[in-house]
């Protein structure tokens, strides 16, 4: 295609630059060197050419030829943009093919694709046109579908990250809400040993090895000293009645 595409340029360029002028000159010679492969030589020329003729669409397209081969896609399609601002109709459709073909090798698949519509509306028969387009559109597509599966992969990650930091902020709250083993007795201590200083009545006792009286209850020693107190009266009493029961009543005196 692109020996097609350089027939077309050089038949252009032959017709529409004046005939003996230096630009038409630098053309020329620029064309030979392309078609050797000389491509900074073939460049050089055609940007002498553009002194005499800076808007020529006929020499920004030969420039974005050069570039193209040289592999700069991005130079090649501002060329190609330029040469369309005013070309005339013969270099519209290849100028618009070649511009596709730069947008497609830069994988801006959406200007391609454009770029090869308007070469098949000025040249509807262009076989060419219509097999890059299909692949523009079918690249196009592609790319859309994985711009779209990064983004959710994307999403799915932040959302994965903000579930972690919840959940190691509620692991956190629940860390703070436990004390540890130590520091928990610790405050315990501390607490009841503030509580008797702050109430002296609700001081512990020391242990004595007795049971400690609360008010209106009586020990167990106490109640043992008691019973053993009230069996000592019994004795002492039943003695009593035995002993007097030994002695002889005393008699009434009988009064006749």
């Amino acid at each position: 295609m692109m020996a097609a595409l350089l027939s077309i340029l050089l038949a252009v360029s032959s017709v529409t630059l004046p005939l003996g002028g230096t630009a038409y000159k630098k053309t020329q010679e620029g064309n030979r060197h392309y078609v050797d492969g000389l491509y900074e030589d073939a460049l050089r020329a055609y940007t002498e050419a553009q002194v005499e003729l800076p808007e020529a669409p006929q020499l920004f397209y030969d420039i974005g030829n050069v570039l193209y081969r040289q592999g700069d896609y991005e130079g090649a399609a501002e060329a190609y943009t330029r040469a369309l601002l005013s070309s005339p109709p013969e270099l519209e459709p290849v100028a618009a093919y070649n511009l596709g073909n730069a947008r497609f090798q830069a994988q801006e698949y959406g200007p391609a694709r454009d770029a090869y519509t308007r070469a098949l509306r000025s040249d509807p028969g262009d076989v060419d046109a219509k097999r890059n387009l299909e692949l523009a559109l079918r690249a196009l597509q592609q790319q859309q579908q994985q711009q779209q599966d990064n983004q959710n992969e994307d999403s799915n990650e932040q959302d994965d990250q903000q579930q972690q930091q919840q959940q190691d902020q509620q692991q956190d709250g629940e860390q703070e809400q436990q004390p540890q083993e130590g520091e928990d007795q610790e405050q315990q201590q501390d607490q009841q040993s503030q509580n008797q200083q702050q109430d002296p009545q609700q001081t512990r006792p020391e242990a004595t090895g007795e049971p400690q009286q609360q008010d209106g209850e009586m020990t167990e020693e106490q109640a043992k000293r008691l019973l053993d107190s009230a069996a000592e009266d019994e004795k002492e009493s039943l003695q009593r009645r035995m002993r007097a029961r030994g002695r002889p009543k005393r008699q009434r005196e009988k009064d006749w």
